[in-house]
């Protein structure tokens, strides 16, 4: 059967006022990315104990994991407040969480001030990881809704590479007062912003999502859209939304499986493992170039490789981006494993110095244009309204215990048998992944999320 293309089906609309929203939320991306990219050039300073107290470097590898671990507790509190409070309530309240945070972490004179600090700011980003694809899914036309998740990557690159470029050097206590301005920033513009039309349908509240309508689609005449997006949430959301629906119901016990491998790839191929190491890993290495300059060229190479994302994801799809990216990304790290591998056997490396850098570069390039940024993306499209937040809340749970765990695993395997051994771990993994793609994950380039739901319940094909 004939099917119309996306731009016969959805007639375009004018997409500025949906832009001036994300570029808003990208706001807060960037201020989740300092939070997040803070390991980087803090955990050298916190090796040497450069700090007015002392700290084990056993306290330290925990305080990496608090933050990811965190998400256990952001993503019971997402589920039982975000579709209470609402998408911008809730986005505003982890804003001013993040300035407790900084606020927190700027004053320690203690560990446990920088555990606390932490803590809050692993809640913020666990719950963001939540809330924030859902409202960019629910807001953009289906024509820019794969750019708009792309940038919001991006954006939280730009703040990772941008916490190293000024933390590397400067003080724990002035990189965190500086820091604060980001998220203060974001409360002042995005307070302004539309609410949901989905949540406010879901709510009840027509007329209140016919002005967000209005205002996302610059224009008066909406009761079209406004008709199709009730259609879809009454059907939604008379659907059963316990935690039992995520599991009996086919098509939502696939997006689940879909995102659960998704994320367990992203981690197991390195992940946020190798970006809290990575300024030990260039030390380690023994590089040309000092390790904070190799850490500041590897979180631009991460930067530049997700906007690049960003302007192919539209054009290629998601699946065969996962696909080039991770196979890619496969090959680096068999090239890094055998680097480290012979180092460590005490070969002569002198003429290979150049290679660390290189071969990060050449490794967070592959993940940057696919394998970070589109799980992300597609987090907010495998699932119906009625399951959405409960199925990504128990996938962000599952993603902590991933990056706790692959980043002690990593700090394990490197100080007791060497840096080659968790580059080979990340290879073999990294095999299973690609397969994982191959075989299951559909793609969702072009399609509304309606036709997503149809396309897993298996009654049209993408």
């Amino acid at each position: 059967m004939h099917r119309l293309s996306i731009s016969a089906r959805y007639p375009r609309i004018n997409p500025r006022p949906q832009i001036i929203v994300v570029m808003t939320v990208l706001i807060l991306a960037v201020s989740t990315g300092l939070h997040s990219g803070w390991p980087t050039p803090a955990l050298p300073k916190l090796f040497k104990n450069d700090l007015n107290f002392k700290i084990s470097n056993d306290q330290i590898s925990y305080m990496v994991m608090i933050y990811p671990l965190a998400y256990i507790i952001a993503d019971p509190l997402s589920v039982l407040v975000l579709d209470k409070a609402g998408r911008k309530s809730f986005i505003m309240i982890l804003a001013a969480l993040q300035i407790i945070a900084w606020s927190t972490i700027a004053n320690a004179n203690g560990v446990w001030m920088l555990y606390g600090g932490r803590f809050m700011a692993g809640v913020s980003e666990g719950a963001v990881y939540i809330s924030m694809p859902i409202y960019i899914c629910e807001i953009v036309d289906p024509h820019i809704r794969g750019i708009s998740g792309m940038s919001y990557t991006t954006a939280f690159v730009f703040g990772v590479f941008l916490i190293n470029c000024y933390g590397s050097f400067l003080t724990l206590q002035m990189s965190a007062y500086i820091s604060i301005y980001v998220p203060l920033l974001f409360l002042i513009t995005f307070f302004r912003m539309p609410e949901s039309p989905h949540y406010l349908l879901m709510k009840g509240s027509r007329e209140k999502a016919r002005s967000a309508l209005m205002i996302l689609q610059d224009t008066d005449d909406v009761d079209d859209e406004l008709n199709k997006l009730s259609l879809v949430i009454q059907r939604q959301t008379s659907e059963p939304n316990s935690v039992k629906q995520l599991f009996a119901v086919k098509s939502n016990l696939k997006g689940f499986f879909i995102l659960i491998g998704l994320r367990t790839l992203q981690q197991l191929s390195g992940g946020w493992a190798v970006v809290y190491y990575n300024q030990i890993i260039f030390q380690v290495a023994n590089g040309s170039i000092s390790y904070k300059i190799s850490s500041l060229v590897f979180d631009a190479t991460i930067l530049l490789f997700s906007f690049s994302g960003v302007l192919l994801i539209d054009k290629f799809g998601r699946r065969n981006l996962l696909l080039v990216s991770t196979a890619v990304t496969l090959i680096c790290l068999i090239l890094q494993a055998a680097y480290f591998t012979y180092q460590h056997y005490k070969y002569d490396m002198s003429n290979w110095r150049w290679f660390p850098l290189t071969g990060m570069v050449m490794y967070t390039a592959a993940r940057g244009f696919g394998l970070m940024a589109i799980p992300s993306l597609m987090t907010g499209e495998l699932f119906p309204a009625n399951v959405k937040v409960k199925a990504v809340g128990m996938a962000n749970i599952y993603t902590a215990l991933c990056i706790g765990g692959t980043s002690k695993l990593f700090q394990f395997l490197e100080e007791t048998y060497g840096m080659h051994v968790p580059f080979l771990v990340f290879v073999v993994c990294t095999i299973f992944g690609i397969c994982f793609v191959y075989f299951c994950v559909p793609e969702t380039k072009g399609k509304t999320l309606e036709e997503i739901q149809e396309r897993l319940r298996g009654h049209v094909q993408m």
